[in-house]
């Protein structure tokens, strides 16, 4: 990668969505598959990968209120 990094850990709290990009689950909608091919071709530029975690959201209180903060900012524009 152009900024050095080689490695990338994505940290997510839909366990589909998880396992989707992990090959364990079939993507059956034609605009989500599109989104996870392109996921998985920009995955390819880390050298040493990527690792998709799945993280319960109970366990994810501020990240999960952040989103939510930062999706209001933008429905409010």
């Amino acid at each position: 990668m152009e900024k050095g990094v080689e490695t990338l850990e994505v940290f997510c709290d839909s366990e589909l969505a998880v396992k989707q990009l992990k090959g364990e689950y079939k993507v059956k909608d034609a605009g989500l598959k599109s989104l996870v091919f392109r996921v998985n071709e920009l995955a390819g530029r880390f050298i040493g990968g990527v690792r998709f975690f799945h993280v319960r959201r109970d366990l994810n209180k501020i990240a999960d209120g952040l989103v939510n903060k930062a999706l209001d900012g933008l429905r409010d524009r």
